[in-house]
């Protein structure tokens, strides 16, 4: 007789029991997590938002040239907003001196800092979590204010990314850094080995400006869950934003009784920088910027033999290949290259299209771009699709890449020019650019734009696509679209990057568990993931005794004065015959050897 029991019967002992493990491993997570949350509480944080960030403010004082540097003082940084050209304030450039005084008190507050437990350093994390969860539109409204981008690419890259990366370090930031068990070998069978991950004292960052928020927050998250002090040197072209952000980790670093010194900020221009990297109290630096400004950092960290992680931006590319989900590509690929103006380090800078797809891919981009809106996503509102770039000074580079490209035979079938926007003609935009038919020939293949350009290429085959992604001397990100699993994995295997997605565009940050980092001229090292959270840290090597009563003793006939050198020799021989030698006979014989000069 038939019945729902006999049916599920043969199932239920293992489905039972799987869901008795599964709910006995979220009982004592979050038992463990009640408890730690009930005994170490967050807490709640004010830090008023600057009153240029509200979006009625609308004093008219405005810049008479695009440039934040003043001819009259040098350390005078002129904060504006690129979406409207309106002056937000001034900044001084931190000297020399100034950095250095800020390395010390970040070494002074490290000292203690280092004792707090990882329990101490997750309440720290958890209040600054709660405080950007529950203020992220002001978050959002002062990234914007400064960087001229719109509060909605400011919610995506700003402040999704940071969520992700807190909560993924107070969740899984211990067990990176507990101490790692190793293997012994047979010889020290008798010994505990293990690495230890202590905090490095005092780290450096130097930061790109593209996320003023992001960039600035996520080296202070993983170096303070370490144990380390932190120096940033935020970018001078988004000065204004950055003591807002300052003010929100030490509020949260007060609330709980420790230093706000533990977290300094500077700014400045390169003086700046060079004084960051070539203070003595630095113990790492991990710079975010061009290739090359990556490698004077790395001759200047050389003087100290200071290790650095360089994340140096990329050229990225999106295959599409013939069997491709269409309905995913179209938008996907316009988010990948015109989120935040194209200023994104892991932006699709390269659209290898197949041929078979090519023409109707084409027709589709030209047709969206051409509906892009552009302006001040604070001012205009919901008429606006795409802000300002950062820099203007960016533009006449552009225009030189998209000119190389046309005279070599590709097509511009939209923008390739500045927008001088009606309401705001001292604003930051460039038109939403479409370029087709571009070859690997054109120098818009090999450098990074780093603004609001689609490059499409045509492609002919797995093959045919890997060859053109791979001329590229970057190496950071990349995506795949393909509906074949096995297609996807070899192409993944063969590009030169040190990230892809298949069937996405970027979602490998948003997995905080992966590293982050490139190859090539796009830089070395990573951060995020667990590689990113132990480079935080020096690695020591451990061993002690697994038996008070089972130590290393030297025999005598190796012990100094040496008696015998041959049979010392001989002897030696023998161990490593004994712990190592593939034949069982002369590992027999080299027992006998060992018993009779023990």
């Amino acid at each position: 007789m038939f019945s729902l029991t006999s049916m599920f019967l043969p199932f239920s002992f293992p489905v039972v029991t799987s869901l008795a493990v599964a709910a006995l491993g979220y009982y004592i997570v979050f038992k463990s997590y009640f408890l730690e949350s009930y005994r170490y509480p967050s807490k709640d944080i004010d830090v008023p938002i600057p009153k240029e960030c509200e979006s009625d403010w609308q004093e008219d004082n405005f810049i008479s040239e695009p440039s934040i540097s003043s001819k009259e003082d040098p350390r005078k940084i002129t904060c504006y907003d690129p979406a409207t050209g309106r002056i937000l304030g001034y900044k001084s450039a931190a000297s020399p001196s100034e950095v250095n005084l800020a390395a010390k008190k970040a070494y002074d507050a490290q000292r203690q800092w280092s004792k707090t437990t990882f329990a101490e350093r997750r309440q720290v994390l958890r209040t600054i979590c709660e405080f950007v969860i529950k203020n992220q539109t002001d978050l959002c409204k002062v990234a914007a204010r400064d960087s001229g981008k719109t509060v909605l690419d400011a919610m995506l890259g700003e402040v999704l990314t940071t969520i992700a990366k807190l909560r993924w370090t107070i969740e899984n930031g211990e067990q990176a850094l507990k101490p790692s068990r190793r293997s012994t070998g047979f010889l020290m069978m008798y010994k505990l080995a293990m690495v230890l991950y202590q905090p490095r004292g005092v780290v450096g960052a130097i930061v790109s400006w593209n996320y003023p928020f992001h960039n600035s927050i996520g080296p202070v998250i993983s170096a303070i869950f370490a144990g380390n002090g932190i120096v940033v040197k935020t970018s001078e072209n988004v000065a204004f934003s950055s003591s807002y952000f300052l003010k929100a980790i030490r509020a949260a670093l007060e609330a709980h009784g420790h230093s706000g010194d533990l977290v300094q900020f500077v700014t400045g221009y390169a003086e700046t920088g060079s004084a960051l990297v070539e203070c003595p109290l630095i113990s790492h630096i991990t710079f975010i910027g061009s290739a090359p400004v990556g490698r004077k950092i790395m001759e200047t960290a050389s003087k100290n033999l200071t290790p650095v992680t360089l994340e140096l931006g990329g050229k990225d590319v999106a295959i599409i290949m013939d069997d491709a989900d269409m309905s995913q590509c179209y938008s996907v690929i316009m988010r990948s290259v015109f989120q935040n103006a194209g200023q994104n380090c892991i932006g699709i800078e390269r659209v290898l299209v197949h041929e078979k797809l090519y023409d109707s891919f084409v027709s589709e981009m030209e047709s969206r771009i051409e509906n892009l809106r552009l302006g001040s996503g604070l001012e205009q509102g919901n008429g606006v699709d795409m802000g300002a770039m950062v820099m203007a000074q960016s533009f006449k580079f552009i225009q030189s890449l998209i000119k190389d490209a046309v005279d070599k035979g590709a097509r511009l079938l939209a923008g390739g020019k500045p927008y001088n926007n009606p309401k705001y003609p001292k604003g930051h935009y460039f038109m939403p650019t479409l370029l087709a038919d571009v070859t690997p020939d054109m120098e818009i293949t090999r450098n990074e734009v780093f603004g609001p350009v689609m490059v499409i290429m045509k492609i002919t085959s797995a093959a045919d696509a890997v060859r053109v992604a791979n001329s590229s001397p970057f190496g950071l990100g990349s995506s795949v679209f393909t509906s074949e699993p096995s297609t996807g994995r070899q192409i993944a295997l063969a590009l030169k990057c040190g990230m892809v997605n298949n069937n996405d565009f970027g979602v490998n940050y948003l997995c905080q568990s992966l590293p982050f980092g490139g190859v090539g001229i796009s830089g070395y090292g990573r951060f995020a993931g667990i590689e990113g959270l132990r480079s935080m840290c020096v690695e020591k090597s451990y061993t002690e005794d697994l038996f008070r009563s089972v130590k290393t003793k030297i025999p005598p006939v190796v012990d100094y004065p040496i008696k015998d050198i041959s049979n010392a020799i001989d002897f030696t021989s023998s161990i490593n015959t004994f712990a190592y030698g593939s034949s069982l006979v002369e590992r027999v014989k080299a027992v006998f050897t060992l018993a009779k000069n023990a």
